[in-house]
């Protein structure tokens, strides 16, 4: 008896053990990934800033003379500035004009180390030209953080009912009649970050901030047509160009054929991305919240 009780207790003892070994490991593997994502953020970050500067025409940001920068504003000027250079009792440094045309101090050097009696600002004669530098190069980090569309991380988009998210795309939306769960779209949320979804699910389209940045885009399918004459005579290709007055279009041989539609009495136009455009004006924001999580259970 004693023996079975001992040799229980071993096993129950073993269990546990075993049990918080995997939940430790769990704990750890689900540290590992959020710090990969905040390191991937991090250096998508970075790569968005540069990539602006360099739309822009400017300079890459010396990201450590920025945060040198920061370390030398907060306390000396974060009191009346803000210390995210919004302005507080101050003005706002982030949309300043005097910033905007700064060069590594070359602008705002004087006004830091002279001051602005007149406004309330004193003097910081005794900073360097380096740490007034350092200041700039903070001042535009702000001021690039501010501007940059590409560097914004949105969260909380997965707000919707999956199972009303379904119904719509089996019934209302009719998305099941191009696209399949188990074909093109199977995994697809493993595939894409919740935002380029949203924007592939509503707009799918090669996305013009992809192809400023040299990202790779697969090409959109193209749209195709066939028109028929008033003789019965029908014709199909890639649509090349469509109003209200022409139709052209790249027929299989190659040839790039041009018809007035007075001559037509049939232009059937297939585009891939009709339907989706078509929504558009018809989706409530919550079923496209409701998609949207259905689309995120596809894993």
């Amino acid at each position: 008896m004693s023996n079975r009780y001992f040799g229980a207790v071993a096993v129950l003892l073993l269990f546990a053990s075993m049990s918080s070994g995997q939940a430790d490991q769990a704990s750890n593997a689900q540290k590992q990934k959020t710090a990969n994502e905040q390191q991937k953020d991090a250096q998508q970050k970075e790569n968005a800033d540069d990539a602006l500067a360099a739309m822009m025409g400017g300079a890459p940001i010396d990201k450590e003379a920025a945060e040198r920068g920061r370390k030398i504003f907060v306390p000396a000027c974060g009191f009346c500035h803000g210390n995210d250079a919004h302005g507080k009792s101050g003005p706002d440094l982030v949309r300043s004009a005097l910033v905007l045309h700064d060069n590594k101090g070359d602008v705002i050097g004087p006004v830091i180390r002279n001051g602005r009696a007149e406004r309330g600002m004193p003097a910081f004669s005794a900073l360097s030209a380096e740490q007034i530098a350092d200041i700039s190069a903070f001042l535009h980090s702000r001021a690039a953080d501010v501007s940059n569309r590409f560097a914004y991380k949105i969260g909380d988009l997965i707000t919707g009912d999956a199972h009303k998210g379904a119904a719509f795309f089996n019934g209302d939306g009719h998305c099941a009649s191009c696209h399949s769960t188990t074909g093109d779209l199977a995994h697809v949320a493993t595939k894409y970050q919740p935002v380029e979804l949203q924007r592939r699910m509503l707009y799918p389209a090669p996305n013009l901030i992809d192809v400023l940045l040299g990202r790779a885009v697969t090409p959109p399918a193209p749209t195709k047509v066939t028109v028929q004459l008033a003789s019965g005579e029908r014709v199909s290709g890639t649509l090349d160009h469509l109003d209200e007055f022409t139709v052209s279009l790249l027929d299989s041989a190659g040839w790039h054929r041009s018809f007035s539609r007075e001559r037509l009495t049939v232009v059937d136009v297939q585009d891939p991305r009709a339907a989706h455009e078509g929504l558009l004006p018809k989706y409530s924001d919550q079923e496209m919240h409701d998609v949207l999580a259905y689309l995120e259970t596809l894993k």
